[in-house]
């Protein structure tokens, strides 16, 4: 009795020296797995945390050049303060996101360029700032200028260096994940070692274990009764085991079942005794293969045996189901004794399918909501560009003429206000054409007012032609339109202005049938000599034209009296 005591002290403490073992094993593989897969994970968040910062400041950045495109594109220097306070919540976002990430742990060369794109951006913003100036001056051909050779490149490398800095911190998760990956490898190898001797140990242990069974079953064979113990102990756990025990011979046969296996494949009491496990397991036991060479046999159970596998079952009712299946081997009284447990996975699989179905069904509304998002997106895309199309019309509206397309008798004065402070500031001279049509009423009695108003189209194509583009051509109303000429040198060019627009208007004119003829009185009074102020010059020049009409029609005439002079006189005179 001490003896059998002592047997089992020692087995115990063998068997619980191996666990005890093992388990320091894999405690400790497990335990540095998480710190490198907790390590891994707050560097990642850290790096994305600063990715999204930096995305917060290009987003910022591009939609304070947007809204500015949007200010250049309607040229309103009435929604330049709007659009000032606007542009000014870009920038605080952007400062917010900045101010944030460099309170980060940041390396020298990180901070070196976000160093570098902030000076690339404050510069971008002091050229915007510049932009926003221009438009206010109405210097919209300067404004145009620096958008398009200094603020848009210089948005444009900024938005680079935002770039170069996001991908440097995708780079630095994917080293930090190689090299995370490589010690977790290096782990599993340092597991597998430290297994392996664990497993040299266990079979040292094993071995020291088995003999002292040896013993231990000598002994008990001479107490039968002892022995009936053991069977009972072992058939009780048997039949009640969750997992299906079949044991089969050589040939597959069926040489003993628990009760799980009966319940799993639907039969009864002992009825599976002797039957061949290909009715069971058709895929699994072939008869041919059990009942053929030792080569063939050879083979099938280097490939079933000791390998966890999935397969088809089939019960008493020849309905199938799916199953895991385990076969070890053993040799009983020198003949060879297979060992097959058998665990029905239907409701396993069944949970498979629904959390597939599930995993479908969130990927089916995650595509739905993200089309949903982008279809939001382009409507409101759309709202914007129709808006800033309706805005742009309305002020096209409000300062040109319906007819002609000439700026009209506000839009002239506001322009003549600004050309003439310009003036007043660089020391320029200006030269204003009061102009009325010879002969249109003729036309519009003759033909009537839809020929006119053609006649009047054409007339005012012309009149564009004769100037450049930076002279202003405008229609006060009626037959009546106005020419402001900038940066004079000479009043010889006045001159040739207006013999050009008489020149251009004395063509005849089609209009279907048609054929209309008009001439044009022009009126000219000069800027600084006539007047200083927008409201004395326009007088003079309509006092100029009625003095153009008197003279006999289709002529000019100016409002100084040293127009009288010879063209040299004049010159002199003039500047």
């Amino acid at each position: 009795m001490k003896e059998h005591q002592a047997s089992r002290r020692v087995i115990y403490s063998a068997f619980s020296l191996v666990i005890a073992i093992m388990l320091a094993i894999t405690s400790l593989g497990l335990l540095r797995i998480h710190n490198l897969a907790t390590d891994l994970e707050q560097v990642v968040e850290k790096h994305d945390v600063q990715i999204a910062l930096m995305h917060t400041m290009r987003h910022a950045a591009l939609e304070r050049s947007v809204l500015l495109q949007s200010l250049m594109i309607m040229k309103d220097p009435f929604m330049i303060d709007e659009y000032a306070i606007e542009m000014s919540k870009p920038v605080s976002k952007y400062l917010e996101a900045r101010s944030k990430l460099i309170l980060h742990n940041l390396s020298p060369a990180e901070r070196e360029l976000l160093h570098r794109q902030h000076q690339q951006s404050r510069q971008t913003g002091t050229s915007q700032n510049k932009i926003i100036e221009h438009i206010r001056n109405e210097e919209f051909t300067e404004a145009s200028s620096l958008l398009l050779y200094t603020t848009l490149p210089g948005q444009q490398r900024a938005m680079g260096m935002m770039d170069e800095f996001i991908e440097l911190k995708r780079q630095q998760n994917l080293a930090s994940l190689n090299s995370t990956s490589s010690i977790i490898e290096k782990t599993y190898r340092l597991m597998i070692f430290l297994g392996f001797i664990g497993v040299l140990i266990s079979s040292a242990v094993a071995y020291q274990v088995n003999r002292r069974i040896g013993r231990e079953i000598d002994r008990r064979k001479n107490s039968e009764q002892e022995l009936r113990h053991s069977e009972l102990r072992e058939r009780t756990i048997r039949e009640n085991i969750i997992d299906g025990i079949l044991t089969l011979n050589a040939q597959g046969i069926i040489l003993s079942c628990n009760k799980a296996c009966q319940n799993i494949f639907g039969y009864q009491n002992h009825d599976l005794l002797q039957r061949s496990a290909h009715q069971l397991l058709p895929e699994v036991f072939s008869e041919a293969t059990l009942s053929g060479s030792r080569l063939e046999r050879t083979q099938w159970e280097s490939r079933m045996i000791g390998v966890g596998r999935e397969v088809i079952g089939r019960r008493s009712d020849n309905s199938e189901f799916p199953a895991e299946l385990d076969i070890s081997k053993v040799t009983l009284d020198g003949e060879p004794v297979y060992i097959a447990v058998v665990r029905d996975i239907t409701e396993k699989k069944e949970a498979e399918l629904h959390l597939q179905q599930f995993n479908q069904e969130l990927e089916r509304r995650v595509i739905e909501r993200t089309t949903e998002l982008a279809n939001t997106n382009a409507k409101l895309r759309h709202e914007i560009d129709e808006r800033v199309k309706a805005q742009y019309e309305l002020t096209h509206l409000a300062t040109h003429d319906s007819l002609t397309e000439l700026p009209n008798r506000a839009m002239f004065t506001e322009h003549l206000a600004i050309k003439l402070h310009a003036a007043s500031r660089h020391g320029r001279k200006l030269a204003l054409f009061f102009m009325d049509l010879d002969g249109f009423k003729t036309v519009n009695d003759t033909h009537g007012h839809e020929v006119g108003d053609k006649l009047l189209v054409e007339i005012a194509k012309r009149l564009c032609q004769c100037v450049r583009k930076e002279d202003i051509v405008a229609r006060m109303g009626g037959d009546e339109f106005t020419v402001l000429l900038g940066e004079l040198q000479h009043v010889d060019d006045v001159n040739i202005v207006a013999e050009k627009l008489i020149e251009a208007v004395n063509h005849p004119v089609r209009i279907g049938d048609h054929i209309c003829h008009v001439g044009i009185s022009i009126g000219i009074s000069l800027y600084p000599h006539c007047a200083d102020d927008a409201d004395k010059l326009l007088r003079l020049a309509d006092d100029a034209m009625y003095a153009a009409k008197e003279a006999g029609k289709n002529t000019y005439s100016f409002s100084l009296p040293t127009t009288a002079l010879p063209n040299e006189a004049r010159r002199h005179s003039f500047l």
